[in-house]
C-alpha cells in the first residue's frame, strides 16, 4: 500500500498492454474467452443472483465521535481505498449480500465467481473488469462439484483473510445456513498458514462444511456458487459483526488453549519490515517499556502467541498494518494506540474498534519516506501513555 503507483506507470508497462491486446483480440470472441477462461465483462452479483439469501440496505451509525469523523474525512479518505463521497456524518449507508448464482464456475487464476449464463465475472459496480479479474490462461478443468460452494479470495494480508474470508463464512453459517447442509470452502493456495487454520476450525466446527483446495492453474463447474458481500462506501470498512468476530476468536482460542486472562500491554512491533517501519523504534519502546509494555512481533511460526496476548490485552499499541487483525482477539474495552505517518492515515482499525467495542485512539507521525518508515514524536506517545487508565 505504501508504494502508490501513477497513473503513467500503471499505464505505460508491458503487463497493461498485454491485458489491452487480450480484451481487443480473445476478449471479442466466444470460443476463445472459453479456451482462456478470459472474461473481461462484470456482471452485479444482484443481477447474475439465482437466490437471494439477504440483502440489508440500512442507515449504519459510524459510533465515531465528532473528532474520530474528522480525522476520516480530512486525514483518512484520501488513503483509504475506493472511498465514496462520505461527508462526516454519524450514518453511513451499507449494504450486506448473501445470494447463490446458479449455476457458476469458480476461476483458479483470479479466485472469481463466473456466471456463464451472464457471460461475466461476477463483481460489484464494475462493467469491464482490470488485469486482476481477468487474466487470460489455460486452466485444467477439476470435476464439477454439487452442492452449495463458496470460493475464497486468494490472500496472503492476515486482515484481508480474516475479515474478509473468514468472518463472513462464520456469519453466514451462523445466521443463514441450514444446519448440517453441505456447504463446501474452496481455498486457494496461501502462504498464511493461519487462514488455512481457520478453514480446518470451520470444518470441525460445523456440520456439513469441508475444505478443499482450488488450484490457481484449475476451475471448476459448481452446482451453487455462494456469493458474500459488505459495502459501506469504503473498502477499508469491512464487514466486522461482533458476534461472528467474537465466534472466531472462540474457535482460535479453544485450538491453542488460550486461558482467560487481562492485564496484558502490548507494544506491537513491526520489526525489521521495510514498509512503514518505525524509524525510532528503540527510543519509543523505552517509553512504552516505562508504563508496563511488553514488546511483541507477529511472526508466520508464532500465531498462537498472537491469539493469547491479544485475548489477554488491556492496551495495544502498533503501526498501522495487517498484524493488527489480531484485534479480532482482544476483548471489549482494550485500548487500541494506532501509530501512522503522516502522508499514510488510513481509517480501518477505527471502523473495526468501534464494531467491536474497543477503546480506540491514534498518532500521527512524520511524513513517511517511498517505503513509509517514519518517526514519531517521543512527547506524544509519553504523553498519551500517561493519560492511560492502569491495566486492570
Amino acid at each position: 500500500m505504501a508504494r502508490v503507483k501513477s497513473g503513467f506507470r500503471k499505464r505505460f508497462n508491458i503487463r497493461y498492454w498485454r491485458w489491452l491486446a487480450a480484451r481487443a483480440t480473445i476478449g471479442r470472441i466466444s470460443l476463445l474467452r472459453r479456451r482462456f477462461s478470459f472474461y473481461p465483462r462484470g456482471v452485479d452479483p444482484e443481477i447474475a443472483a439465482t437466490l437471494v439469501i439477504e440483502d440489508r440496505k440500512a442507515e449504519m451509525a459510524t459510533s465515531f465521535t465528532p473528532e474520530e469523523c474528522a480525522f476520516v474525512r480530512d486525514r483518512c479518505w484520501p488513503y483509504d481505498t475506493l472511498a465514496r463521497e462520505w461527508r462526516g456524518g454519524v450514518t453511513v449507508p451499507v449494504q450486506e449480500l448473501a445470494l447463490t448464482i446458479s449455476p457458476a464456475e469458480l476461476l483458479g487464476h483470479v479466485s472469481r465467481v463466473f456466471a456463464p449464463d451472464r457471460e461475466g465475472v461476477v463483481i460489484r459496480d464494475v462493467e469491464w473488469v482490470n488485469w486482476n479479474f481477468a487474466r487470460a490462461k489455460r486452466l485444467r478443468v477439476l470435476p464439477a462439484l454439487a452442492g452449495r460452494c463458496h470460493l475464497l479470495a486468494r490472500t496472503d494480508n492476515y486482515y484481508h483473510a480474516l475479515f474478509e474470508d473468514l468472518v463472513p463464512v462464520v456469519n453466514y453459517l451462523e445466521r443463514f445456513h441450514p444446519k448440517g447442509m453441505p456447504l463446501t470452502l474452496l481455498l486457494p493456495p496461501s502462504r498464511l498458514e493461519s487462514l488455512n487454520l481457520g478453514c480446518a476450525l470451520l470444518e470441525q466446527a460445523y456440520p456439513g462444511v469441508r475444505v478443499i483446495a482450488m488450484p490457481d492453474d484449475a476451475k471448476v463447474a459448481v452446482e451453487e456458487a455462494l456469493w458474500l458481500s459488505f459495502d459501506a462506501g469504503n473498502a477499508e470498512w469491512s464487514f466486522a459483526d461482533a458476534a461472528p468476530v467474537e465466534r472466531l476468536a472462540d474457535l482460535f482460542r479453544a485450538h491453542y488453549g488460550v486461558p482467560a486472562g487481562r492485564g496484558r500491554r502490548i507494544f506491537f512491533s513491526r520489526g525489521n519490515s521495510k514498509i512503514r517501519r518505525l524509524l525510532n523504534e528503540d527510543a519509543l519502546w523505552d517509553i512504552a517499556r516505562g508504563h508496563g509494555f511488553e514488546r511483541f512481533e507477529a511472526k508466520g511460526d508464532n500465531h498462537a502467541e498472537q491469539v493469547r496476548l491479544f485475548s489477554q490485552a488491556d492496551a495495544v499499541i502498533g503501526v498501522h498494518g495487517a498484524g493488527l487483525g489480531n484485534l479480532a482477539f482482544c476483548r471489549p474495552g482494550t485500548q487500541v494506540i494506532e501509530l501512522f505517518p503522516a502522508n499514510f492515515t488510513k481509517s480501518t482499525y477505527l471502523w473495526l474498534s468501534r464494531r467491536l467495542g474497543l477503546d480506540y485512539s491514534w498518532l500521527i507521525g512524520e511524513p513517511g519516506d517511498y517505503d513509509q518508515a517514519f518517526a514519531l514524536n517521543e512527547n506524544l506517545l509519553r504523553d498519551k501513555l500517561e493519560s492511560l487508565p492502569p491495566s486492570s
